[in-house]
């Protein structure tokens, strides 16, 4: 079996690793801007019903959220299928339209409707959103049995297929118990061309971090609500791609969400029903594109296929702690960092999702972030980790990744670099130094001075823990939880009202060395940036909802 043969997935990892040094294939590559696809995938001949736009009057505040999230709970609320609704129009619908001045290099672009951006609530690599959500009802819900695509262009559910496959999922994700007490599921797949086309190879590594940002946007919302989700990783995914009518080197199944549900209505004739695996996909509902030309990239179809699973068992949950990375690196004397500024996460999660964006430069040295600050930050990051999945405890633990902080203007710290003790909410120093020359020298983009940041937190992981423990479907799964602590760290920094920009922009062959990773197994896999910003920026108030 492929996924077994973890070299392939080591062989991707080192080469997005040491890209900075060898670009990735094909050489030459250039994005053709010209013959890009649509930002929203919408199907043809199909039909659409729009989802209400009313919200809560009252939400939960992020604080009490992220509380909420930091000690995952057996005891959860019924979604409704107008809770659903608001889930998928704050973390993946159209919020607002993009038109603020800032260092980034579209902005000359950004007033003509053609180059329109629109803004979501949750962060994608690049803004090019390629993970589509599917919506699949069984008998116990609200609308028809059937398969439904949410078209965020229109905030609307397409439907592709009338009949309760309820079954079929939950024999293909190996009938987890979090599957067998729904019949109302999301489906979580990324359409790698939406992505490729302007990144090329670099697009799995890109997408299966997107993945973990918005899992962690639905899990945030969910939460807001009294619920949570429980997301399922290990399961055959041919079977699901052809239950989606999926090309598997085009789009793929990443993660399956069971709605929590009232107890459904058995169905006579399916309860522990034998199942002849799909030979073919279960629809033919095409969908637009626009490109006119679609490139293939030969190391994203080869390390996608393989991570796939067919019959491989799940690890026990106690594997997981081989591939734990629950540590702090370093033997340095501890700084203790005060408490985080709960009274500062009291806004409405709902606004903080409308309110998110990226800085692109705009920070300002001019006033350093606090202890508080940073402590906070680094809390909500740690938080994100504790999710519960069909590879975990159900505590949460453990994590796949640890943080790192790069300290450049934050006040009673001195500048250097620092390994995050999550156990005492403290920071261990691992070396002093001014390292925001070294920063900006090991970035590959122009939109940052890294001389004006507060910090940069590093994530951080063991691709050959992973790969050791899960075969390549590892890679999936670290990359994953490294998306869910960039979002918490969006959210929190947005409660705060300062900036955050997330960035893969740096050589990590470079990073490493200064984070004193070099030699080791661990591996840094995302960069954020935050601080305060400077005042008076041009933009526009273009919201929608």
């Amino acid at each position: 079996m492929l996924n077994r043969e973890i070299q392939i997935g080591r062989d991707y990892a080192e080469a997005v690793f040491d890209r900075a040094i060898r670009p990735f294939e094909p050489p030459g590559f250039a994005t053709n801007w010209k013959d890009q696809p649509s930002r929203f995938k919408t199907y043809l001949s199909v039909e659409r019903f729009p989802l209400p736009l009313e919200s809560p009057s009252h939400f939960a505040s992020f604080g009490d959220v992220l509380a909420r999230l930091a000690s995952p709970r057996a005891d959860v609320k019924d979604l409704t299928f107008d809770d659903v609704a608001t889930m998928l129009l704050y973390t993946h619908g159209l919020l607002n339209r993009r038109i603020a001045v800032s260092w980034n290099r579209d902005d000359r672009v950004l007033s003509m409707y053609p180059q329109a951006v629109y803004g979501r609530g949750t962060a994608s690599g690049g803004g090019l959103y390629p993970t589509e959500i599917y919506l699949v009802c069984g008998a116990g819900g609200s609308l028809l049995p059937g398969v439904y695509h949410y078209d965020t262009a229109h905030h609307a559910l397409e439907r592709l297929f009338e009949g309760d496959v309820t079954a079929r999922i939950q024999a293909a994700v190996f009938n987890h118990p979090a599957a067998s007490e729904t019949d109302q599921f999301l489906l979580l797949a990324p359409n790698f061309w939406k992505n490729s086309f302007k990144y090329n190879t670099f697009c799995y590594h890109v997408v299966t971090q997107d993945l973990g940002v918005l899992l962690y946007s639905l899990r945030l919302v969910a939460a807001g609500f009294g619920s949570d989700f429980q997301f399922l990783s290990w399961f055959q995914d041919e079977e699901l791609n052809r239950l989606l009518g999926f090309d598997t080197v085009a789009d793929s199944v990443f993660a399956v969400l069971p709605i929590p549900t009232a107890p459904r209505r058995e169905q006579p004739g399916t309860a522990g029903a034998s199942l002849f695996p799909l030979a073919n996909p279960l629809f033919g509902q095409a969908s637009f594109q626009r490109s006119q030309k679609l490139l293939n990239f030969p190391l994203i179809e080869s390390t996608h296929l393989a991570t796939l699973i067919d019959t491989e068992q799940r690890p026990e949950t106690s594997e997981a702690f081989k591939a734990t990375d629950d540590t702090f690196g370093s033997s340095g004397e501890l700084i203790a960092l005060p408490p985080p500024a709960l009274d500062r996460l009291q806004s409405d999660a709902l606004q903080l999702f409308q309110q998110r964006r990226s800085s692109f430069g705009t920070f300002s040295s001019q006033a350093p972030l606090s202890q508080q600050e940073l402590s906070t930050l680094l809390y909500s990051a740690s938080t994100a980790r504790n999710y519960v999945s069909d590879v975990k405890r159900t505590d949460g633990l453990p994590h796949f990744t640890s943080l790192m902080a790069v300290v450049v203007n934050v006040e009673g710290i001195a500048r250097g670099v620092y390994a995050y003790d999550e156990r005492q909410h403290g920071l261990r120093l691992v070396q002093e130094g001014d390292f925001s020359r070294f920063l900006q020298q090991h970035y590959f983009l122009k939109n940052y001075n890294m001389a004006e940041i507060g910090v940069m937190i590093a994530v951080v992981g063991s691709v050959d823990k992973m790969l050791a423990v899960y075969g390549n479907r590892g890679y999936r799964l670290l990359n994953a939880e490294v998306g869910m602590v960039a979002q918490s760290v969006y959210m929190a920094a947005t409660a705060m009202s300062f900036g955050c920009g997330a960035t893969l922009g740096f050589s990590n062959v470079g990073v490493n060395k200064i984070l004193g990773l070099e030699g080791s197994e661990r591996r840094s896999l995302l960069f954020l940036l935050a601080g305060h910003e400077r005042e008076g920026s041009a933009n526009f108030d273009c919201r929608y909802v």
